[in-house]
């Protein structure tokens, strides 16, 4: 910290000491349920799929269209519980 101002280096070097916390829990501090990704070494990767995710929500935003029910339903699985609405 002492050899620069730029808060995304220095939120990128917490990422990589820290891990990144627990996403939909009260936990400021851990690493998620990632069984095969690193958030900070897997970055490039992640940042693809988000890419894609944001594509696919674009065209089918309720996840409706055929080629997507397989996905809505892993997303509904594994996420309804642990997300508030």
């Amino acid at each position: 910290m002492c050899d620069t101002c730029d808060g995304f280096l220095i939120a990128e070097k917490d990422l990589e000491l820290r891990g990144s916390g627990d996403f939909f829990g009260t936990m400021q501090h851990g690493l998620p349920e990632f069984k095969i990704a690193n958030l900070f070494e897997d970055m490039p990767v992640l940042k693809m799929v988000q890419e894609i995710a944001t594509k696919i929500l674009q065209e089918d935003p309720k996840l409706e269209a055929e080629k997507n029910i397989l996905l809505r339903d892993l997303v509904k699985d594994k996420f309804m519980t642990r997300i508030e609405i």
